[in-house]
């Protein structure tokens, strides 16, 4: 006789082994260009450690290995506790490289500061968040900078500010926010930068930056940031950054197409997914006294 129970645990093994070799990803090679390696990049994403995301520090190295990333920035709330942990996972166990950052949050402004290994105090004004971002090493990016963040970025915070998010998932279907974040970087010269915001929803990387590195290392990241070489595609064929890297950039429409365009689910994805489900179906029925019916000769 065959159980809810032995059903259910049979089919999330099928859930589990075909979720596994479906998000086996292929080494990537970053493209080079005029002396640069472009490397994919999501300078803001959470986890649930201690930020409020829904996936662990090593599951977000994971899934930006899936989502095609060379490079994470992981940027818990007031914290970089994670960051640490997902920079450890990605050095011991292989995949993207990982920089520890911090979303500074205040009542009136998010920072994002990536290369950071100390939290930065959040009740400092910009500019001395700024500096102490730059203290350490770090990179400062002005957060979904919205219109009522504006008056928090005085023109010293704006001189010191290294980039600012003008692809932002919230900006999907909303014109009008698009064009705020494209307003706040014209006052000043900024890498732009294309970001996530990831918290478990949604895509990892769906606003991503091309950063023209020299190396894949950590150094030449930050470095890439602080000179401006960096390319976004956004949401209605919109580009961002210098002319130049742009046109270079267009060159290889494989890098605008994994910036804007989420890959569709794979049948093994299919399987895993609906397998699971009715896996998982199968369990709480089990727990709650429920059994099949019998299948031997006796009952046909």
């Amino acid at each position: 006789m065959i159980s809810v129970r032995a059903a259910a645990q049979a089919l999330v093994a099928v859930a589990v082994v075909s979720g596994a070799v479906g998000d086996r990803v292929p080494a990537r090679t970053p493209v080079e260009i005029g002396g640069y390696q472009v490397l994919a990049a999501d300078f803001h994403v959470h986890s649930a450690t201690w930020s409020d995301g829904a996936l662990t520090p090593w599951g977000l190295v994971l899934e930006a290995q899936r989502q095609g990333l060379d490079v994470i920035a992981v940027t818990g709330h007031n914290q970089v506790s994670d960051g640490r942990v997902a920079r450890w996972v990605a050095r011991e166990l292989g995949g993207p490289l990982v920089l520890t950052g911090q979303e500074i949050l205040a009542p009136h402004h998010h920072v994002i500061a990536v290369g950071i290994d100390r939290v930065v105090d959040s009740r400092l004004p910009v500019a001395d968040q700024i500096d102490a971002v730059h203290q350490q090493g770090g990179v400062a990016i002005a957060a979904h900078p919205r219109t009522t963040f504006w008056p928090a970025f005085d023109s010293t915070a704006l001189e010191r500010l290294d980039g600012a998010e003008i692809c932002h998932p919230v900006v999907y279907g909303r014109p009008d926010i698009q064009r705020e974040l494209e307003a706040f970087a014209e006052k000043g010269t900024f890498a732009a930068i294309g970001s996530s915001d990831f918290h478990g929803l949604g895509r990892m990387g769906m606003c991503r930056t091309l950063v023209f590195a020299r190396d894949g290392s950590a150094p030449s990241v930050l470095e890439a940031l602080r000179a401006r070489r960096t390319v976004v595609y956004a949401d209605g064929g919109h580009v961002f950054g210098p002319a130049e890297l742009v046109q270079k950039a267009a060159r290889f429409p494989a890098l605008r197409e994994a910036s804007v365009v989420t890959p569709p689910a794979s049948p093994l994805d299919w399987i895993s997914r609906v397998t699971g489900l009715l896996g998982l179906v199968g369990l709480v029925l089990a727990g709650s006294g429920v059994r099949a019916g019998s299948f031997s000769a006796e009952q046909q």
